[in-house]
């Protein structure tokens, strides 16, 4: 039995805190009040850094932050329960396998964490001057919340349990304690507590007036919509006030909003439109036993990952787009995953629509405060949809996870290689990107082994490719001195079922495709984050000048030459076109892989490469880099290519040391030396043979 989970406790900044009453959320809020300096010692260090997904062009994940605070450190310790998730559970989890009684446990765990923080945020508050503004006090917003829970319970978990009520909170936590910046005034922010009080009070059904925030002309009411102000003022966001109040007023179930001489009235049915006001819509689909219903969130302005956003309303056309590939992907996730639907549909409750980043492509992101919400664009196709959806669920699940257990330290340094990503990761960056390509795996993996027509070769390249990438960034952390004994448990149960899955045949053709792809990613990785010392680039620039002018062969050195360090570039990005060439190679038409643009728009050495004449991509690349030394993308190429055709020390040189080559090259050619990159590859690797090792 491990000690964390023989005592079961609760590892985050909600740490060994989660008070029963909060959980049942039948007794009063003014219980947490009661307990205010509890709440503020448990709740310090909340609001930790952003945490979106891995994959995709999703954002940064940022580490959780885990408190030490022990139950005999806390005043009123005997009021104090402590979420409790067993061994049993954290495996199931991991294995992917949880059931809706883990759920559910997260779900109470989450409640709570949103709680602790709004409490918190309230006694934050207290030390800064005017943080109210215009509005009156936070208490009226609290006391309103606590009349909710005594009549409807449910609504105001509703309105708690919402993603971007936890979004929300966590971001102006951390503008109160001066960790963010943003343009609006930070009583706009924490003035949102009233907003959030003023929904659930009409959730509920209370006769209320309640002054809320009013920002950039609007007025947002999380879980239900957002009304327009200034646009039936007849006045624009500039001649109006971009911060003002406004006054949300309930009386027998009718809402109004005003402000100034302008009045919205809201519909019956709050989720419909009307003059002034945008009803947050639903998109629900079902199959079999299972319905998934999710909240189509284009109006919070707390729903974006690194900060608020102004509304975007979709148009309707869109929403139907949505609504059409919802059904098709959650059809497909019921088919091959029926034992994680259940799960799924009670887990995943909002979702984000945002542009597409760009063909091929799918943005996806979801937030560890934010439980149940997902960011993302519309894929083409159902099967990449459903994927996605599993992807940002794994992400979910294991963000609730670590709320509860420790699983690793919080050390932030990205220092790792994911076979998914373009920039290096910290070890909870990777931790979770393994946890969510684990579920991607899983699925397609479902799918070739369903052998349906039409899908068949797209799922067996997908199930290839994240298999190894999962299995590689397995192999890069799971002895990682940074992992907890916790962690260590998670990655072995995520293991024993993905190893086996190596052995799994798939067409041959296809599984080239994947090592390819894998080693061209893995190579632009290492040529722009693994960088030479300058000392060794004018060592080796300074030899091969001596060597040419004296006319003797590559003797070779004493010493291996000094390894390579990493140092991230902050704006390293590639374009994936010569992966997605490869990726049509094998993927007929038909399964929607292949675009005619694509080859129209790829240079010649690309096209060639693809179509496997690595002689003709060679030389083409090498020509590509005569005419532009830097061009990093003709050096994986040419380094690709060169290894395709001959396993020589000097092609392994480059595709393990890229960036030393490259630069010997530009220093070189800035000297008006005449040289090709391979004759410079192979006389480096002669000269010191060891140069490549420890670079794998």
């Amino acid at each position: 039995m491990f000690p964390i989970w023989g005592r079961a406790v609760c590892r985050s900044y909600a740490t060994w805190l989660a008070p029963r009453w909060i959980v049942r959320s039948r007794t009063s809020l003014r219980r947490l009040t009661a307990h205010r300096q509890s709440a503020l010692e448990a709740a310090k260090e909340a609001a930790p850094g952003l945490d979106a997904t891995e994959g995709g062009t999703g954002g940064r994940r940022g580490a959780h932050r885990h408190s030490g605070l022990a139950v005999s450190r806390m005043s009123g310790a005997r009021q104090w329960a402590q979420h409790k998730i067993s061994r049993a559970d954290i495996d199931l989890l991991a294995r992917g396998c949880a059931g809706l009684d883990v759920v559910w446990l997260l779900r109470r765990a989450e409640r709570s964490r949103t709680l602790l923080m709004l409490r918190a945020m309230l006694d934050e508050a207290r030390g800064h001057r005017a943080v109210s503004g215009p509005l009156p006090p936070l208490n009226r917003a609290w006391d309103l919340l606590d009349r909710v829970q005594q009549k409807s319970p449910a609504d105001l978990d509703a309105v708690l349990t919402y993603p971007y009520v936890g979004n929300w909170a966590g971001h102006t936590l951390r503008r109160l304690r001066g960790r963010g910046s943003e343009s609006s005034p930070l009583w706009v922010h924490v003035g949102h507590l009233h907003s959030v009080a003023a929904a659930a009070s009409i959730r509920a059904g209370l006769d209320v007036q309640v002054q809320v925030p009013v920002r950039n002309g609007m007025v947002a009411l999380p879980t239900l919509g957002t009304a327009h102000l200034t646009s039936m003022a007849g006045t624009s966001v500039a001649e109006g006030t971009e911060a003002s109040v406004a006054e949300v007023c309930s009386t027998s179930g009718h809402t109004e909003i005003r402000w100034g001489e302008t009045t919205i009235r809201l519909p019956d049915n709050l989720a419909d439109d009307a003059p002034g006001w945008s009803g947050l819509r639903r998109l629900a689909v079902a199959s079999g036993q299972h319905t998934l219903s999710l909240l189509f969130e284009d109006l919070d302005p707390y729903r974006g990952l690194y900060g608020p956003r102004q509304p975007d309303r979709v148009e309707i056309a869109e929403v139907r787009a949505w609504q059409r590939a919802l059904e098709d992907a959650w059809r497909l996730i019921c088919r091959h995953l029926p034992q994680q639907a259940g799960a799924m549909r009670s887990v995943l409750n909002v979702l984000v629509p945002v542009p597409a980043p760009g063909r091929f492509q799918v943005s996806s992101a979801s937030s560890g405060e934010a439980f149940g919400g997902v960011v993302m664009s519309r894929p083409e196709s159902p099967a990449i949809l459903a994927a996605t959806l599993v992807h940002e669920y794994q992400h979910i699940m294991l963000g609730g996870l670590l709320h509860l257990v420790a699983l690793h330290d919080n050390a932030p340094e990205a220092r790792f290689y994911a076979p998914w990503r373009d920039d290096p990761r910290p070890v909870g960056g990777l931790l979770q990107g393994i946890y969510a390509f684990f579920g991607v795996t899983r699925f397609w993996r479902a799918l070739y082994r369903a052998q349906e027509e039409g899908s068949r070769r797209t799922a067996a390249f997908e199930f290839a490719r994240w298999r190894a990438a999962t299995c590689q960034a397995l192999d890069t952390l799971k002895d990682n001195h940074s992992l907890t004994v916790a962690g260590r448990r998670v990655l072995q149960q995520i293991e024993g079922e993905i190893r086996p899955w190596l052995k799994e045949p798939v067409p041959e053709d296809i599984a080239a495709a994947v090592e390819t792809v894998g080693r061209d990613h893995q190579v632009a990785w290492r040529l722009h984050h693994l960088q030479p010392d300058v000392r060794t680039v004018a060592q080796v620039s300074h030899a091969w000048l001596i060597t040419t002018r004296t006319g003797a062969g590559p003797a070779r050195g004493h010493n291996d030459l000094s390894p390579d360090a990493l140092v991230p570039d902050a704006i390293a990005s590639w374009l994936p076109t010569r992966s997605d060439l490869i990726r049509c190679q094998v993927i007929p038409p038909e399964a929607g892989a292949c675009c005619p643009e694509l080859e129209s728009e790829a240079s010649a050495a690309d096209r060639a490469f693809a179509a496997g004449d690595y002689a003709e991509a060679w030389m083409a690349y090498r020509s590509e880099i005569t005419a532009s030394r830097d061009s990093s993308a003709s050096w994986v190429g040419f380094a690709l290519a060169w290894a395709s055709l001959d396993p020589h020390p000097g092609a392994e040189l480059l595709l393990r040391r890229p960036a030393l080559v490259r630069d010997v090259y530009c220093r070189l050619r800035s000297l008006d030396v005449r040289l090709e990159p391979d004759e410079l590859a192979a006389w480096i690797a002669a000269r010191w043979p060891l140069a490549a090792s420890g670079h794998g």
